[in-house]
Order: C-alpha cells, then sequence, then structure tokens
C-alpha cells in the first residue's frame, strides 16, 4: 500500500506545481486540486503563491486583507465545508498583521463557516528534523488527518503552505485509506 501512496502523492505534488505556476502568473481561477472529487481536496495556504503577497516565508501586508477574505469565499463556492490545516504556528505568523476579524487564521477559518481540525506540522523542507524523525511524523499525522477526515463534513480542504512536502502525503493516504480512492 506504501507504493500506491507514494505514487498518489507525486500526482498531488505535480498537480499543486502546476497551480502554483498559474497562481504565480496571475491566474487564481483554480486554488485547489480535486483528490476524491466532491470530498477531498488539497491546496495551499492563502495567497501563497499569489504574484505580489506571496512566498515563502513571508510576512503578508495588512492591505492583503481582503484577497483572503476572497480566497475563503471561493473556497465557500467550491463547497468545502472542512478544512484540516497542517500549518505550523511559522505559516500562521505570517497572518498576524492581517485584519481578518478574527485573532488568528484558523478562527478567522471557523469564523467563516469552515469546520477545522489543526494538525500543527513543521515543513520538512525547511526543517532540521532527521528523515527518521519526519517519518514518524507523517505516519501520526496521516492518521490523526484520517480519523479527522472520516468525521468531518465533506467536502474537506487539506492544507498546509505549499501543498507539496506534507499536505501531498497526508492526502493521498487519506485518498487510498477512505474507500473512495480514485
Amino acid at each position: 500500500m506504501e507504493e500506491r501512496v507514494d505514487v498518489k502523492t507525486e500526482e498531488i505534488r505535480s498537480a499543486l506545481r502546476r497551480m502554483a505556476k498559474r497562481m504565480k502568473l496571475g491566474d487564481d481561477s483554480q486554488i485547489l486540486h480535486w483528490v476524491i472529487p466532491g470530498e477531498l481536496a488539497c491546496g495551499q495556504r492563502p495567497l501563497r503563491h499569489h504574484a505580489l503577497y506571496g512566498g515563502s516565508g513571508k510576512n503578508i501586508e495588512p492591505a492583503a486583507a481582503p484577497l483572503v477574505k476572497k480566497w475563503a469565499a471561493h473556497l465557500q463556492l467550491l463547497g468545502i465545508r472542512s478544512i484540516i490545516s497542517l500549518m505550523h504556528a511559522r505559516d500562521l505568523s505570517y497572518y498576524e498583521r492581517l485584519d481578518l476579524g478574527a485573532s488568528t487564521l484558523l478562527d478567522f477559518y471557523k469564523a467563516q463557516g469552515f469546520e477545522v481540525v489543526h494538525l500543527p506540522w513543521e515543513d520538512p523542507h525547511h526543517s532540521k528534523t532527521s528523515p527518521d524523525e519526519v517519518h514518524k511524523t507523517l505516519v501520526a499525522i496521516r492518521k490523526e488527518a484520517l480519523q479527522a477526515y472520516n468525521r468531518l463534513p465533506k467536502p474537506v480542504l487539506v492544507q498546509c503552505s505549499a501543498g507539496i512536502d506534507r499536505t501531498a502525503p497526508v492526502a493521498a493516504y487519506i485518498s487510498m485509506l477512505s474507500g473512495t480512492s480514485r
């Protein structure tokens, strides 16, 4: 089964990389990738690949608040009802300067009506954690995310910062074990 999860992970990563390229060029018409159509989607954090406000490890300017609100409204139009966020405290801190009408980005999500499960995980790409520890964390997070997915209202969005190192393997695992894999 791990081999199938790895193949699905790479499929998701490729789709999210293509989506990121379009976003960097100003095309934000697609903000998520459906892993299980109508049930499980993947995406990046709001504005992660925005031409002006995006970037890795970059605080988002207060002027971007309306764009984050627009992002959440777009998710609602796409039918997303729940969010499993894998964002670490560092990822969340990029939004601290924005007036979103809530104390944190996750509280903003909740205020918009999304069910939210937070499973914080430091980005392995930027971590000094050993590969063995990264794998242990992945195994634990995948199991917690699957349990959350099973109880949350669908459709569910799984997100981290870029959607590549954390979201993709977690969503692949969920899709393989949920019984509705595509």
